[in-house]
């Protein structure tokens, strides 16, 4: 046990601001089981943080009990949306805030971000691997909370969660079973440490009614292969994606280096499904049935729509091409164009 002036030296959050993407958080040591990690207190370590139209800037702290429910602007005849950040971030980060504010343009949603960055603070990876399945079962309790007040209902509920919080998502459905939520959205879910883990060690099609999965970094930070009933695959889902190039990345900092070039294409899943909710029609894509081994393109033929406004009933694997820049949506009607190319890259 760290004695109280240790752990307040070394058991904290330091935020190191961004450059070119979110800002890095990280804590001097652990927060988990480990021998010399500071000690867990899930009520402490795991927070719910509500906006609605009504507190867009400011949120408002559901707890466990009634009275933090009864008292917020939460709305249960508007939808509900979960949002889990990923490894290094926290619910004030870029990622977490970018959902939320093209939530609250495109509605009136109930936006619940679930705070969880002591227990996933850098450099320390395996220890936050290690925690996604105990903050999953915590926010599987919120939820069923939620709904025994009458807030949610769990069929309705949408949870995404980009890179780690995309398995936390996962670890969550499968502590609600047998009952589900209407559907998880993994941006990105992460790779390392999960890869051998099986379904029930990751984010999968049975942990949700539907479970949608967005593939930009597949091999590095992304996992690879489908795991959800409907799996996207931009630019062929690995790095680099369009506009994360290497270019003049000798002349930048190390830390330039890591946010602007490492995870990049990781935080491009979260940044086109941004885009996604307010260009709903933005993305379409192709299952491209008709590729012969000897050719890496196929006609267009769209077959569904990537993000935001994909269809509960989608199954299979889709393929699509974006911009290297904002607006990354090739598409901003509900027609794509006829002449729209897909490549595929087979595997060896």
């Amino acid at each position: 046990m760290l004695s109280s002036l240790f752990a307040s030296m070394f058991c904290r959050l330091i935020v190191i601001p961004g450059v070119a993407e979110s800002s890095i958080h990280i804590s001097p040591l652990p927060t988990g089981t480990c021998g010399f990690c500071c000690s867990v207190d899930l009520n402490r370590d795991i927070q719910y943080h509500l906006y609605t139209r009504k507190n867009p800037t400011r949120p408002q702290l559901l707890t466990f009990e009634k009275s933090s429910l009864e008292k917020s602007y939460f709305e249960p005849l508007n939808p509900t949306v979960f949002y889990i950040h990923g490894y290094a971030e926290q619910a004030t980060g870029d990622s977490a805030r970018a959902i939320l504010n093209a939530y609250l343009k495109r509605g009136k949603y109930n936006v619940i971000l679930v705070e969880w960055g002591r227990l996933s603070a850098m450099p320390w990876y395996v220890t936050a691997v290690k925690n996604t399945r105990r903050v999953g079962s915590h926010v599987a309790e919120m939820a069923k909370w939620l709904e025994l007040n009458n807030a949610i209902k769990l069929p309705k509920l949408h949870v995404i969660g980009f890179s780690l919080g995309a398995e936390v998502a996962g670890f969550m459905g499968k502590a609600l079973g047998p009952r589900k939520v209407g559907r998880i959205t993994g941006l990105d879910a992460a790779y390392p440490l999960y890869m051998d883990k099986g379904a029930e060690g990751h984010l999968a099609p049975s942990d949700a009614t539907f479970v949608d999965v967005i593939h930009t970094d597949g091999g590095i930070f992304g996992f690879p292969s489908p795991i959800g009933h409907a799996d996207f695959y931009p630019n062929d889902g690995r790095p680099l994606q369009p506009g994360c190039t290497a270019a003049n990345f000798i002349a930048m900092g190390m830390y330039r280096i890591f946010r602007h070039y490492i995870v990049c294409s990781h935080n491009r899943a979260w940044r086109y499904y941004v885009e996604s909710i307010n260009n709903p029609w933005g993305f379409p894509a192709t299952r491209c049935l008709r590729w012969r081994p000897n050719l890496r393109s196929c006609t267009w033929k769209k077959d569904a729509v990537m993000g935001f406004a994909t269809d509960p009933r989608t199954r299979g694997i889709f393929y699509l091409r974006t911009n290297s820049r904002t607006p990354f949506a090739r598409n901003f009607t509900d027609y794509p164009p006829k002449h729209f190319l897909v490549s595929v890259r087979l595997k060896d």
